[in-house]
């Protein structure tokens, strides 16, 4: 360990890293970048962070005002460093141009050095699945002279991120919106499947929904997928008479969900009503009651009668949860083990 989960080598890759030959090459990438319309007059207090291994970076390119820096850390300390030369120079606005896990990493490399002065942020959606920038409203088609207009319009939507950390850990914390475990972290390898064959966002969701579904009714994928997967769940500092505490304790579960997101893709509502805060949905074995149950729960159907079929809901600000088989944060898996969730400051995002 190298003193958080976020830097353990044997954790998941930067969303920006690439081969070595990729390495070798500069931290600014113009290829994929076309200098278009005026320049801003306070373009210096602009910048943009780019991956350019996202689908939309690598089939459309980035169109960017000029004078706006653009830039493509290559590692986690080329990430750091960029950040921070950010915040020497008093940037106020960084465009995140990427899919999930881009923003996940901006976002964690970023709030050490922040604290109580973070700059605004801006997602425009570059990614496979863009799960954040549906949740924000942000139009797939918005540009970077988008976001310009709609800072200095003072449009802003704020999220508070899920804050991860291991319990003896004192480094900073991966910071993301959409965690799962259970049958979660498979469903996202078969969505990672979806995307070799073309299929891209609402798409990519539905069809990797329906083929998690397809395994669990008739075991496709293996007894992985209908066994479940062993979870603690305890929320401290929660009153035991809250609504949703009977999800607390270790049993196998098939699947886990947290989040602190308002919407989610294909409009399901697995938290039931839309609500800020951040929410956890876990169900139970049996397999028949969460077949039957299924789309009830995704559509936001009633707590009551879904925690008698073994499916439970609860809002809390902190989570301390051990898993088996790892997790998933906004589409990159993490090893099992014992995590603390919280749920953290409001993050301003600007929304074109």
């Amino acid at each position: 360990m190298d003193g958080t989960i976020y830097d353990s080598r044997s954790l998941a890759r930067l969303a920006f890293d690439g081969s070595a030959e990729d390495l070798r090459g500069p931290v600014n990438a113009p290829a994929y970048v076309d200098r278009v319309g005026r320049a801003p007059v306070d373009a210096s207090r602009i910048a943009v962070i780019c991956n350019p291994r996202s689908h939309g970076v690598k089939t459309k390119g980035l169109d960017v005002p000029p004078g706006v820096d653009v830039l493509s850390p290559r590692t986690r300390a080329d990430l750091r460093k960029t950040l921070n030369e950010f915040k020497t120079r008093g940037v106020e606005l960084i465009i995140v141009a990427g899919g999930d896990g881009t923003v996940r990493d901006v976002l964690t490399c970023g709030g050490p050095l922040w604290q109580e002065q973070a700059p605004a942020i801006a997602v425009l959606p570059k990614g496979k699945t863009n799960a954040l920038a549906i949740d924000l409203g942000v139009d797939p088609e918005a540009s970077v002279a988008d976001v310009i207009d709609a800072w200095h319009a003072g449009r802003f939507t704020m999220r508070p991120a899920i804050e991860i950390s291991r319990p003896d850990e004192t480094g900073a914390p991966v910071r993301g919106f959409l965690f799962g475990a259970g049958i979660f972290v498979s469903a996202t390898d078969l969505a990672q499947t979806t995307h070799r064959f073309g299929a891209f966002n609402n798409v990519a969701v539905a069809l990797s929904m329906l083929g998690s579904i397809a395994n669990v009714a008739f075991g496709f994928g293996g007894s992985g997928w209908r066994e479940g997967k062993r979870i603690g769940i305890s929320a401290p500092g929660t009153p035991d008479s809250k609504p949703g505490m009977d999800v607390v304790g270790t049993r196998n579960r098939l699947i886990m969900l947290v989040s602190t997101m308002h919407r989610l893709p294909l409009g399901v509502r697995p938290f039931g009503r839309e609500r800020g805060g951040m929410k956890l949905l876990a169900t139970e074995t049996p397999i028949p009651h969460f077949l039957v149950n299924f789309w009830r729960t995704i559509r936001g159907g009633d707590d009551a009668k879904l925690a008698r079929a073994g499916i439970h809901r609860l809002d809390a600000r902190e989570l301390d949860i051990d898993v088996e088989d790892g997790f998933v944060l906004d589409g990159e898996v993490f090893p099992g083990g014992r995590y603390i969730l919280r749920e953290g400051a409001p993050i301003a995002f600007v929304t074109p």
